[in-house]
């Protein structure tokens, strides 16, 4: 594709998208999406497996990340040779999530022949471009902007944990139709910053897969260690201890006080308002200041490698689904000991079948490796490291992100044009 040249236009007409008012340049149509379409239904009603017997076919997961992933598709066997032949997906074809919660209705994702066989199945509705008309990644695009303006959200029926729009009035929605070679340099561009997006999404999940090497091997074998020892929960550097969590920490939970959503809209202020998981609200008292490390009591994540602790510093409030706790002054220290912690498996520790929970008297039992001080400090040094390249990274997804709304409001409603 030659260069893209950008120009501001100036002729605009107004266009009402259920609700919407859209300003678009004089010279595009404005047509029913019906009209721009070979193909929109729903799919196959099999009954599905998730054993991988038979053909792969699409679920409303599928797409939950607004990309087909071949990890959440279901599998159907005993198909007729037509129906696989007549559902088969087509490279271009776009799914939509039509039945869904409100947060999620309207979601897209684009088939781009990965798996390379792939059965469009029952609550996602195939959309198949009329590429005569219509590029089928302009529309892929301009779907995901009608979902930030709401217009999904605002037309489909709405039931009690979900919503549900229906293939009348999705033919019907209206949508500006540039020209073909405009559209398909419309999304040329997009596509691009799609692609440094994905760039970005790979080196995160690079760099988080070392991380995780290094915790497993910084947290079990410390750094320089050649004389090992057995213990209950294995084999530990010479000069390390196996310890109860509460003989390393002070525990300050009984000045814990939770606030109810109420409570808080009446409190707004500057200091967070923590919980199991991070910050929750912001309000305008706090009762700690300090350093401190909170770990989840409920509501939380507590398999291997994920974040059931976390670092708070300066003033901040805490409810009741996060122990407060402070490593003791020369024996631990708080980075170290949450790392330690989001690096073990947790679960043993947990009660409760429908909610899990880590009480305070398990959470004093839970066993930690305990290097030396400076060896503990040098640990937390290496992975915070890591810690701050994966938070580079994503703050730069982020302004990815935002440039892509910003061009997207920009190109798919005429602002700027295309030569």
């Amino acid at each position: 594709m030659s260069a893209v040249q950008f120009y501001k236009e100036e002729n605009f007409k107004v266009v009402e998208v259920d609700g919407l008012r859209l300003e678009v340049p004089e010279e595009w149509e404005v047509v029913r999406l019906g009209d721009a379409l070979v193909l929109l239904r729903n799919g196959l009603t099999y009954r599905q497996n998730k054993d991988g017997d038979g053909y792969p076919i699409s679920r409303i997961e599928t797409i939950s990340d607004e990309k087909i992933d071949p990890n959440k598709v279901g599998f159907v066997n005993n198909i007729k040779l037509e129906e696989l032949k007549e559902y088969r997906l087509k490279t271009g074809d776009i799914l939509f999530s039509h039945i869904n919660s409100l947060e999620h209705i309207g979601k897209t994702a684009i088939y781009e022949g990965v798996p390379e066989l792939l059965l469009h199945g029952m609550n996602l509705l195939l959309l198949r471009p009329n590429r005569s008309k219509i590029e089928p990644y302009y529309l892929l695009n301009l779907l995901r902007f009608y979902r930030t303006q709401r217009i999904f959200r605002n037309i489909s029926k709405k039931a009690v944990n979900q919503a549900s729009i229906n293939q009348t009035q999705l033919k019907n929605l209206k949508i500006p139709l540039p020209p073909l070679q405009e559209q398909q340099k419309i999304a040329h561009v997009l596509i691009s910053i799609d692609k440094a997006i994905e760039a970005v999404d790979e080196a995160i999940e690079q760099a988080e897969c070392i991380k995780k090497g290094l915790m497993q091997e910084l947290l079990t074998k410390g750094i320089g260690h050649k004389e090992f020892k057995d213990t209950e929960i294995g084999r530990i550097p010479k000069e390390w201890e196996v310890v109860r969590l509460e003989s390393i920490v002070e525990i300050y939970d009984s000045k814990r006080i939770p606030l109810s959503e109420q409570e808080r809209a009446k409190k707004r202020g500057p200091y967070p308002y923590c919980g199991a998981t991070g910050i929750i609200d912001y309000i305008d008292d706090y009762i700690f200041d300090g350093e401190y490390l909170l770990l989840a009591e409920d509501g939380g994540y507590f398999g291997p490698f994920e974040q059931s602790a976390y670092i708070m510093s300066g003033k901040f409030w805490v409810n009741n689904h996060a122990h407060i706790l402070r490593a003791k002054d020369g024996v631990s220290d708080n980075w170290y000991l949450m790392y330690a912690l989001n690096y073990m498996d947790l679960r043993p520790y947990i009660v409760g079948s429908t909610r899990t929970k880590l009480n305070q008297e398990h959470m004093r039992k839970i066993k930690i490796l305990l290097p030396p001080l400076e060896e503990q400090q040098k640990i937390a040094e290496i992975l915070s490291k890591w810690d701050e390249v994966i938070e580079l990274k994503r703050a730069k997804k982020e302004r990815l992100g935002r440039m892509k709304k910003k061009i997207m409001d920009l190109l798919l409603t005429g602002k700027v044009r295309i030569k």
